[in-house]
């Protein structure tokens, strides 16, 4: 009778033990270090790409592509065209390439293509091959606007007197 308490008692306990063993040890602080070995030349490359993305002042973005001349006078036309779209656009870009034989004209710097499509519509009524294209774009200049704190500004508890 004896015998079967003590093997009741120690089949309970196992678990028992077990469970508090896992549980002690999740709560464990998890200590680990990794060391990385690599080629010097891969944190020179890091530092280049680092030093290059700092100094671009492009990123991806939408422009509009208006229209495409080729052949002779196609220069004039497309600077005629730029012009046109500065004085209707002052506050947009106008972009004039030249991609052998072609003479293309860009317009505008969109982060986004719904914000291309806010000009989109009227310079598609005038240019009727304009398309919205992918392309690198200059940043768009910051204005006294975008440094203003938003309304929804909570300061932090030091701040308020």
């Amino acid at each position: 009778m004896q015998a079967d308490r003590t093997d009741k008692q120690s089949i309970c306990f196992y678990p028992l033990f077990l469970i508090g063993l896992f549980i002690f040890l999740y709560h464990l602080p998890a200590v680990a270090q990794i060391e990385v070995v690599a080629d010097g030349r891969l944190q020179t490359l890091l530092e280049q790409h680092i030093a290059y993305s700092e100094a671009s002042k492009t990123i991806r973005g939408f422009r509009i592509k208006v229209a495409t001349f080729t052949g002779q006078g196609a220069k004039n036309k497309a600077y005629s065209v730029r012009d046109k779209l500065q004085l209707l656009y002052p506050l947009e870009r106008t972009y004039v390439t030249f991609d052998e034989p072609h003479f293309i004209i860009r317009f505008g710097d969109y982060i986004t293509r719904l914000e291309a499509y806010r000009n989109f519509a009227d310079i598609k009524a005038l240019y009727p091959t304009a398309i919205i294209t992918r392309d690198f774009i200059n940043l768009p200049p910051l204005t006294e606007e975008d440094l203003k704190q938003p309304e929804y500004f909570e300061p932090d508890e030091s701040e308020v007197e």
